[in-house]
């Protein structure tokens, strides 16, 4: 019969591991680029309707534009700074990863 062990004994001896804070450090690091509106929500433990409630619109659609595989730059600003986070764009090269060029887009204002 298998013996369960707790997580917390579990976890002890992971992190106890030659290398194995920088090896967590790098797989945390990979997850949070690869992360979706919804695991960035969830991270931040914000309901989507909370967030619904902070935008004024409804939770349906929070849901829907967690879903969504093209969003409007404005969409996604307001979304992000409804969590207490700004957007920036940046253009990086194929060629040269090392080359990258922020992208501004201006808000849009009064018209005058």
């Amino acid at each position: 019969m298998p013996t369960t062990r707790s997580y917390a004994e579990l976890h002890e001896r992971v992190t106890a591991r030659p290398g194995a804070a920088e090896r967590l450090a790098d797989l945390r690091n990979d997850t949070l680029l690869e992360m979706g509106l919804y695991e960035l929500r969830r991270a931040l433990e914000v309901s989507q309707t909370d967030l619904a409630a902070a935008l004024e619109i409804s939770q349906s659609a929070i849901s829907q534009l967690e879903r969504a595989e093209d969003l409007k730059v404005s969409t996604l600003r307001k979304y992000l700074e409804s969590l207490g986070a700004r957007l920036e764009l940046l253009a990086v090269f194929d060629v040269d990863e090392n080359r990258a060029v922020p992208i501004h887009i201006s808000q849009p204002g009064p018209i005058r």
